[in-house]
């Protein structure tokens, strides 16, 4: 049966502007073994570990459903700083098993970065969850 989600179909205005928003917050990068593709009319193809996103140009499509990417612990304090100097409106939420920081791409599409060691990210994430109330 399945072993993975291989890659979420983005739908976005500018999918090079896209592409550079989501290395500069998330840390992705242009998958080459996909260049062609692209060229022919095909998505940007962009990657972060084992998580790749397909950047397809909008054309009619509205923002729907929210992607959630996994992040250790030990880079939440590199993200929260990313999140905090920037203009993002954002959101974290204690989930009493996770914790979760919740913005929107530059194309209004939903996103959550969790963290699914609870403990260690308790500190810093409950100090990020005080400033924001």
């Amino acid at each position: 049966m399945i072993d993975a989600v291989d890659h979420v179909h983005v739908y976005v205005d500018d999918v090079l502007a896209a592409a550079a928003w989501y290395r500069k917050f998330l840390g992705f990068e242009h998958d080459a073994a996909f260049t062609e593709w692209y060229e022919q009319g095909g998505p940007y193809v962009i990657r972060c570990g084992a998580a790749a996103l397909s950047l397809f140009q909008r054309s009619s499509p509205k923002p729907g459903n929210t992607i959630a990417f996994a992040i250790q612990a030990t880079k939440l304090r590199a993200l929260l700083a990313r999140v905090e100097q920037s203009t993002l409106a954002y959101t974290v939420v204690d989930h009493h098993l996770t914790w979760s920081i919740y913005f929107d791409d530059l194309c209004a599409n939903p996103l959550e970065v969790t963290c699914n060691d609870y403990a260690a990210a308790t500190p810093m994430m409950a100090a990020a969850a005080q400033k924001r109330s």
